[in-house]
């Protein structure tokens, strides 16, 4: 529902230097997070808020000098309080950033927006335990800070106020020096905020805003200063929804937040003269002309040069004649390696497009002829399951040595780069050996979890606890629902059995496969977040952004997401898309799949290489693969969510793992 992403940003905004600067200016940075991950009953828990808070802690208190303060699940009187609190201790020349993480609400009525705090009922007509933006004004009004930006990280928090967008380019002096672009940035009140999305949009509960701002915060800023600019220029990258920004009461027009970094400004030694810091240089007592500061390494002959030269060539046209003239002339040289794996993936590409194309002709005639010609050309082509459907051929007839009658698929191990820099919780970039394993063609459905409840008198825990999520107009828990009702909370017909399972925790999924594994003898589990990730984006080779395609305009092909762009309302039947090179249906959307793991949002950083089954403990399980009502950024195969075990509601469900 929102991302406390966005507003870590801000804090770059307005970060300035704290004593660390004092030679460039006087005052102080401080940054005041207000975070709530647990609210009343009724509103969905965001448990990344604390994560996030205090990854943006760090790099504000190490990089930039901030004094930083966390305020874990205030009240509504306590964020009153603590900013009446902070309005005494701030002096004329301070700068501070007041960051907001947690739900919004707008009343088109009023034209009010409001912000839920940990105390906030979920039905509360006439908001009385809300915090409405007006209500904040005064304080804000009453503080003495120079510099003060607001960031509202919550749905509809466009309603702050009047709204900007981000700029076409940054619009700051770049001609200045250092000083003189402080010194300038100071001459004026600053009262500017930055919200999540507009006073019309959800902000998701995963959102581009905390990468966006780590990129802004990482990157090298001439002279360590990051203007405001820069920053809404890096957010308004983010398209869904779109961060917004402004002024309010006791601005001055041009003023503007700059984060000055904790040495801005400062001569960096450079003991060789060759433009590169020593603190950067890996050769700081020889000039070089390389970035790391080293000499360049003289060619070892004509033909290294010429190697090199033909090998960029070849990648820059991409095509099978350019790579393997490189290797018709070069059998033996330094990119042989890249060669023959580019040669491949393009190999692969070539095989999957023909292999859709045949599916097309086929699907165009649509005759019974056509679909065997399908199968006798492509016996393990992508849409072989459809064409067997197509010709009414038997399972028994339709199996083969990759997939069971069960229809588990046999997904066969390999190594490939775990993660993205588009999350925190992605981070870093890794590389992952899985063994094989069987994953289920499909999620599981209704019908199937019908069978397990019939069979042991089993209840969920959404029986126990006696309501689950739903969605209507908003996010509501209702009572009385289970494993037998629609993401709506009504009850679903017999004939929309075939629709994958929702409303069921952690807990239910492995006590599914726990009594599956006794009825049949084989092992069957929930995926562990390594292999999930390793199939849905096609194994090994040719991999992809989304289960299927890299390509956007192409996901609707795969993907049940963002509304009823598919045809389906909400859910939709298992396998009613088209599968991922693997022959799995529905990875990319449809319904959030458990995974076996604990979630850890730093677990990247030292997760084995083989065969990674998450942290040993912790609170929550991971989910994976967004969900019919999901945007594309949200539904990638590398994004990451996580809720407790026990949680459940109406886009989650799972697909089964098998160790082979």
């Amino acid at each position: 529902m929102k991302k406390l992403l966005f507003l870590l940003l801000i804090p770059l905004l307005l970060g300035n230097t704290g004593g660390h600067h004092s030679a460039l200016r006087k005052g102080h940075d401080y940054a005041v997070f207000f975070y709530v991950s647990t609210f009343q009953p009724g509103w969905q828990p965001l448990p990344d808020t604390q994560t996030e808070a205090e990854a943006l802690t760090k790099v504000l208190e190490s990089d930039y000098g901030f004094e930083v303060k966390l305020v874990a699940n205030p009240s509504r009187q306590q964020i009153y309080d603590e900013i009446a609190d902070w309005n005494e201790r701030l002096g004329p020349d301070d700068q501070v950033l007041f960051f907001f993480s947690m739900h919004g609400y707008y009343d088109p009525g009023s034209e009010l927006g409001y912000l839920i705090a940990a105390d906030g009922l979920y039905r509360d007509d006439y908001y009385k335990t809300w915090l409405d933006y007006n209500s904040l004004r005064p304080y804000f009004a009453k503080c003495k800070a120079k510099h003060m930006l607001i960031a509202l990280d919550a749905c509809y928090s466009g309603s702050f106020g009047n709204i900007e967008r981000a700029p076409d380019r940054p619009a700051y002096d770049e001609g200045q020096d250092c000083q003189t672009q402080i010194d300038a940035s100071f001459q004026f009140r600053v009262r500017q905020y930055i919200c999540s999305s507009n006073k019309d949009s959800k902000t998701p509960g995963k959102s581009l805003f905390a990468a966006k701002l780590l990129e802004a915060l990482r990157q090298n800023e001439t002279n360590g200063i990051l203007h405001f600019d820069d920053l809404t220029y890096t957010l308004g990258k983010v398209r869904n929804p779109e961060p917004v920004h402004g002024s309010f009461t006791g601005h001055t027009p041009g003023g503007e937040f700059i984060f000055i970094r904790k040495n801005a400004c400062a001569q960096q030694p450079d003991r060789d003269g060759d433009t590169v810091p020593d603190a950067l240089d890996q050769c700081p007592d020889t000039w070089g002309s390389q970035a790391n500061g080293c000499p360049s390494e003289l060619p070892k002959s004509d033909d290294t040069a010429r190697d090199l030269a033909l090998w960029k060539t070849a990648k820059q046209q991409n095509t099978e004649t350019a790579y393997r003239d490189y290797l018709r002339q070069f059998p033996q040289g330094e990119f042989k390696e890249q060669a023959n794996q580019a040669l491949r993936t393009l190999e692969a590409a070539a095989a999957r497009r023909r292999d859709d194309t045949a599916w097309e002709i086929a699907t165009e005639k649509n005759t019974q002829e056509d679909y065997k010609k399908y199968i006798a050309d492509y016996p393990d082509g992508l849409h072989r399951s459809e064409a067997d459907a197509k010709i009414n051929v038997p399972a028994s007839v339709q199996t083969n040595e990759k997939e069971r009658t069960d229809n588990m698929v046999l997904i066969k191990g390999g190594m490939f780069e775990m993660g993205s820099d588009k999350g925190i919780d992605e981070m870093p970039l890794h590389r992952v050996t899985v063994s094989d394993f069987y994953l289920a063609k499909y999620e599981l459905t209704i019908a199937e979890f019908k069978a397990f409840v019939d069979a042991t008198g089993y209840k969920t825990d959404a029986d126990k606890e006696g309501s689950s999520y739903v969605y209507t107009n908003d996010w509501k828990e209702q009572k009385g629902v289970n494993w037998k009702y629609d993401t709506r909370g009504n009850l679903r017909p017999s004939n929309e059995y075939n629709h994958p399972v929702v409303h069921v925790s952690w807990n239910d999924a492995v006590a599914y496969c726990e009594w599956l594994s006794k009825e049949t003898g084989l092992k069957y589990r929930l995926p562990t977040e390594a292999e999930w990730e390793y199939a849905a984006g096609g194994g090994s080779n040719g991999r992809t952004q989304w289960s299927g395609t890299s390509n956007e305009s192409t996901l609707i092909r795969y993907a049940n997401y963002s509304g009823n762009q598919d045809g389906y309302a909400n859910t939709a039947p298992v396998g009613s898309l088209q599968a991922n090179f693997l022959n799995l249906y529905d990875m990319t959307g449809n319904v959030l799949e458990w995974c076996s793991d604990w979630y850890g949002s730093n677990y990247y950083y030292s997760s084995p290489s083989k065969n990674p089954t998450g942290p040993a403990s912790g609170s929550y399980r991971v989910q994976r693969g967004g969900a019919w009502h999901y945007n594309p950024e949200s539904c990638r195969v590398a994004d990451r969510f996580f809720v407790s075990s026990s949680y459940r509601s109406l886009n989650a469900g799972f697909r089964l793992a098998r160790t082979k």
